[in-house]
């Protein structure tokens, strides 16, 4: 079979190995396969190995925590909060209680996380018109309508054409996609002792043992941004297992809108030139620029011009996005607590309303974002419980009646002043 590659420029978001190899470069200790797998050099030079993990940042913590727990594996979660529960991660730790040590060394060795990604960005032939998203393709006139959306409400910003794919575990079942994808990812790992049919092989049968096989939501459970791709145009790229967990919560119906607009947002950032780059970058800085994403995301879906959302899907919005939160503080990408994210929606929320339908360039929202992100010491304290249906409309028509007796006495004043 002859194997041709797509050019791979910065692999953003999905390569988590340097945050997991904590034990002498192996996420646990000791060996537990006979063939050693690396990532080819020219992949550790091109991405460095650097993580911008979006969702799977999320997860990790959730995966550390399954970890804790098995007493072969004394993992350290000391920059975690205790006081915080990220529902993505208790939901992670549930879909990896039945796999074996021994498996799950193997799915992150051989970073099967990363497969179905690589294999979507890099192999395939990108004919963006047979997408898919959703293990059945029942989000793909959802999330194409909300990109389409985004795109004209955003359209003075120069993002032009962003294109949407996503990314499906049932990808690696078929030897002529998985095959050159581990030769992408680990061509210097074999040779004529260990081929990369057999690895393929290997890594089929660990599937099967998987809980659902293919479908085993971790296998695609991220969402991200491309700015850069060699060869290719920027995208945004979902997998199935993100709507998986947006399911499991029964928040299906607003998670994909949420995601999709999420990651829009960075092509801003990217646009306006307001993400750094891999060098230096400071949590700080990284829980900034996913705060930000998730305040324009909620901006646009509550904006009357956007997404246009009801009282109560805005209130679902502000929920999913910290049902994503994570608690690893500690971590150098760690992209916000759940409380914090949550927070951050309902400000873009708020400004959406707050501006009486003006619409806001992306570029002053920015600025609006920075002075309210700086000039705060507690994110938490900055923003109302998450609302109910009821207490929502009640705020509503408070509003709604401060607005008319602000007109009413004006209009009193006028008059006295004839």
């Amino acid at each position: 079979m002859t194997t041709t590659f797509k050019g791979f420029g910065t692999l953003r978001v999905f390569l988590v190995l340097s945050s997991l190899r904590i034990i002498e470069g192996n996420l646990f200790s000791g060996n537990h396969h006979v063939h050693p797998i690396q990532l080819d050099d020219s992949i550790q030079h091109f991405h460095k190995v650097f993580v911008d993990k979006e969702i799977w940042n999320e997860a990790n913590n959730g995966i550390r925590a399954v970890m804790v727990s098995r007493e072969d594996n004394p993992l350290s979660t000391s920059n975690t909060i205790p006081s915080c529960s990220s529902p993505s991660a208790k939901w992670l730790e549930e879909q990896t209680a039945s796999i074996s040590n021994d498996d799950l060394n193997k799915f992150f060795d051989w970073t099967l996380y990363v497969l179905p990604f690589a294999y979507k960005l890099y192999i395939q032939d990108q004919d963006e018109s047979q997408e898919y998203f959703g293990r059945y393709g029942q989000y793909t006139e959802e999330i194409r309508d909300i990109g389409d959306e985004a795109q004209d409400f955003w359209s003075y910003a120069g993002v032009d054409d962003v294109h949407l794919f996503g990314a499906h575990g049932s990808d690696l079942a078929d030897l002529d996609k998985l095959i050159p994808t581990l030769e992408l990812m680990f061509r210097g790992s074999y040779d004529s002792d260990y081929s990369v049919q057999e690895h393929a092989t290997e890594i089929q049968a660990l599937i099967s043992r998987l809980p659902e096989g293919y479908n085993f939501p971790l296998l695609t459970f991220n969402a991200f941004a491309t700015d850069d791709m060699e060869e290719s145009e920027p995208s945004i790229i979902i997998g199935d297992g993100y709507f998986e967990f947006q399911k499991s919560i029964s928040m299906d119906s607003e998670g994909p809108e949420y995601a999709l607009t999420h990651e829009f947002s960075h092509h801003l950032q990217y646009a306006f030139g307001t993400v750094p780059t891999s060098n230096g970058l400071s949590d700080q800085y990284a829980r900034k620029q996913e705060l930000m994403a998730d305040a324009f995301s909620a901006y646009f879906l509550a904006h009357n011009n956007g997404g246009d959302m009801t009282a109560d899907e805005i209130s679902n919005i502000h929920r999913v996005a910290y049902s994503v939160g994570d608690c690893d503080v500690g971590n150098d990408l760690h992209h916000g607590t759940p409380s914090e994210r949550r927070c951050a929606t309902v400000w873009g929320a708020q400004m959406a309303d707050s501006n009486l339908g003006r619409h806001l360039n992306a570029l002053e929202l920015s600025y609006q974002f920075d002075s309210w992100f700086n000039d705060i010491d507690d994110i938490d304290a900055m923003c109302d419980p998450i609302l109910s249906t009821e207490s929502a409309a009640s705020v509503s028509n408070t509003k709604q009646t401060l607005v008319v007796l602000q007109a009413v006495i004006a209009g009193i004043f006028l008059l006295a002043l004839v």
